[in-house]
């Protein structure tokens, strides 16, 4: 049973002392960890803070970017090195934020991905719905070119580590209703690519998250899905009422199995 995964994206919102905040009034009405986690990813100035404010609660503390780069002259990048000594064991790659602001590619996730991994920070990556038909025996598969580019060279043993986050470009900050049927495809044809590049097993076992205009209306209907499980929340997860009744939503999904 895979353990599902609530995670706030906080993007470029939220100061210091409102992060902290947050956290402290979060943190006490939190689900069981062993059941479901819960994790937020702020701005990199206040995760220090956050961890400290997080305790031994389970909330985790989720990192937005870091650099493929563990140090040197890299002016205004997020060390992963630091992120780790700061107790930081999330860390988001690839969101399509960065692509399509920031120039990242395939190639500069993969790096950071491989970077990630090396330095036991778990990466959730970000992938949107690009993918491609391939015919193997007479038969066609749907393969997520942009998510293998990056996870090549990823070892079984890494693989069972990540965490993979779906986000339509259609969907991500849009505003609009997130189709459950839709998200649930495009998680399944993630799992399903996974598993022919590595096998079944593995694929069962890796959690798949679905980011893109998730509410507390739609977000059980969501996790209740088979293959999605967790959701990458933006916009909706930024006050703490409408966070808690959205986590609250999810945990629905556990007390009916």
């Amino acid at each position: 049973m895979r353990k599902p995964f609530i995670v706030a994206n906080w993007k470029m919102h939220k100061n210091v002392q409102e992060s902290v905040d947050f956290v402290k009034q979060i943190k006490s009405k939190l689900p069981d960890p062993n059941k479901m986690e819960v994790g937020i990813a702020a701005q990199a100035f206040a995760l220090p803070s956050m961890v400290e404010a997080a305790g031994n609660s389970g909330l985790r503390i989720i990192a937005q970017n870091a650099a493929a780069e563990y140090s040197g002259p890299y002016t205004g990048e997020v060390s992963l090195r630091g992120l780790a000594d700061a107790g930081v064991s999330y860390v988001m790659l690839g969101h399509i934020e960065r692509r399509r602001l920031f120039g990242e590619t395939n190639a500069s996730v993969h790096k950071k991905v491989q970077a990630a991994l090396q330095r036991g920070i778990t990466p959730i990556i970000c992938t949107d719905e690009t993918m491609v038909q391939q015919v193997v025996n007479n038969e066609i598969h749907y393969v997520f070119h942009q998510l293998m580019t990056v996870l090549h060279g990823v070892s079984l043993d890494q693989i069972k580590r990540v965490v993979i986050s779906y986000e339509p470009s259609w969907a991500v900050g849009a505003g609009q209703h997130a189709n459950p049927t839709l998200a649930e495809e495009g998680c399944r044809l993630i799992r399903q690519t996974i598993a022919e590049y590595y096998s079944y097993e593995i694929a069962d076992k890796i959690r798949i998250l679905y980011g893109g205009s998730v509410n507390p209306n739609n977000i059980k209907d969501i996790i209740d899905k088979p293959d999605i499980d967790g959701a990458l929340i933006g916009r909706a997860s930024l006050d703490l009422d409408n966070f808690l009744k959205m986590i609250s939503n999810a945990q629905l999904t556990l007390k009916e199995e």
